[in-house]
């Protein structure tokens, strides 16, 4: 950084006019003018330079340009959810960055090159990566000005949609380049949950003054994870309200269930009235985290 020196202003010598000289001058001798018109103009000119000049003491912007980035993008620029590690619902993303950046022989050298994930319509980002120009994988070639580094973050599997990555370099001056942002998308594919492998007995025999209990099983899973399914349920058709959902578990809860594992059980236990002896129609559902239903198994228990 350089600062412009203080203006140093001319030394101004007055010109002292005879008695004769102004005399003259007024007397309107046109020779006269003339020479004391020679003597003035310098004068004239020096002081109109002087009322110019501006002092300063600022500092200057500091010399070089600022590096370019010529262009940005992570590969792969989609990834599937289906694709994704995960645990306990948690999705793992990891895709490689890389930026291309010039600089003129005159600039200083890259401190950095920075990029930052943002969600779509968040304004901070989720976290800011590092790229390099090392030779050290995933960069290939050190010293090219190709930088390149991993981006990885983890989601829930509630945050599918545009993730925006800005990229953005900066000199050893503290001039920063160009910013380009691009586009990562993280796709959730349409899967609705499968229901499949029901266990559940046809009849049941209630004692008389007594009650039985219903074990029943039956078989959830998603393509999208384990994690994605909410719900297992089924409702009793032919009850007084067809809509209640009895919730199924697979937390262990339930006689002979693993807890974690895609076979989710309910026990039902039927007590004696007059009324209880009649044939039952149940109706069997899954729903994801997304709100896709399965299809519907029926199965009916007639109990005597």
């Amino acid at each position: 950084m350089h600062r412009i020196p203080r203006a140093t202003k001319p030394a101004l010598y007055p010109v002292w006019l005879t008695a004769s000289a102004l005399s003259h001058l007024q007397s309107g001798n046109l020779r006269h003018q003339a020479i004391l018109a020679q003597l003035l103009l310098p004068l004239v000119v020096l002081l109109f330079i002087a009322g110019c000049t501006k002092e300063s003491g600022g500092v200057i912007d500091p010399s070089g340009a600022a590096p370019f980035m010529k262009g940005a993008a992570a590969y792969p620029d989609s990834v599937r959810m289906s694709s994704l590690p995960q645990s306990n619902g948690i999705l793992t993303v990891t895709v490689r960055a890389q930026a291309a950046i010039t600089r003129s022989p005159a600039s200083a050298s890259i401190a950095g090159v920075n990029v930052e994930i943002v969600p779509s319509g968040a304004t901070d980002p989720l976290l800011t990566v590092t790229l390099h120009d090392d030779g050290v994988s995933p960069d290939s070639i050190a010293g090219d000005g190709i930088y390149s580094g991993l981006i990885q973050f983890t989601i829930p599997r509630s945050a599918f949609g545009v993730y925006i990555l800005r990229f953005a370099a900066s000199d050893n001056q503290g001039l920063t380049s160009n910013t380009i942002e691009s586009p990562l998308f993280v796709i959730r594919d349409s899967h609705a949950p499968v229901i499949s492998n029901l266990v559940a007995p046809d009849s049941v025999l209630v004692p008389v003054g007594g009650s039985a209990t219903i074990p029943i099983y039956i078989r959830a899973t998603d393509v999208d994870g384990q994690a994605d399914i909410n719900q297992v349920y089924f409702r009793s058709l032919d009850s007084s309200d067809p809509t209640q959902k009895f919730i199924m578990n697979n937390d262990g809860s339930a006689p002979g269930s693993v807890p974690g594992d895609s076979t989710y059980a309910i026990t039902v236990k039927a007590t004696d009235s007059p009324t209880v002896r009649k044939t039952y129609r149940f109706a069997f559902q899954a729903v994801n985290n997304f709100g896709d239903t399965s299809a519907t198994i029926l199965h009916s228990v007639t109990l005597h």
